[in-house]
């Protein structure tokens, strides 16, 4: 009984502590992506699609912690997977 419920908590500690961290992304202003970039991405954060339903070009944003910490973030655009 004791290790489900210290199962449980760590669960939902480690699930607090990487919503912190996804929300601790938005305040970044993402650069615009472009051929050839250099990206130092140690830990992606999140990745969010703008909202589709069909095949399309898709503005997209990764958030990432680089090397040394830092939290950034970069937007490109991607073809839909639903054309695959």
């Amino acid at each position: 009984m004791k290790s489900k419920a210290l199962f449980l908590t760590v669960m939902l500690a480690s699930t607090g502590a990487f919503a912190a961290e996804a929300s601790a992304g938005n305040d970044v202003q993402a650069t615009q992506y472009t051929y050839g970039m250099n990206l130092d991405v140690a830990e992606v954060i999140a990745i969010q699609e703008a909202p589709h339903a069909r095949c399309e070009l898709v503005p997209t944003e990764m958030t990432y912690r680089d090397s040394q910490g830092q939290v950034k973030s970069v937007s490109y655009t991607k073809l839909d997977m639903y054309c695959e």
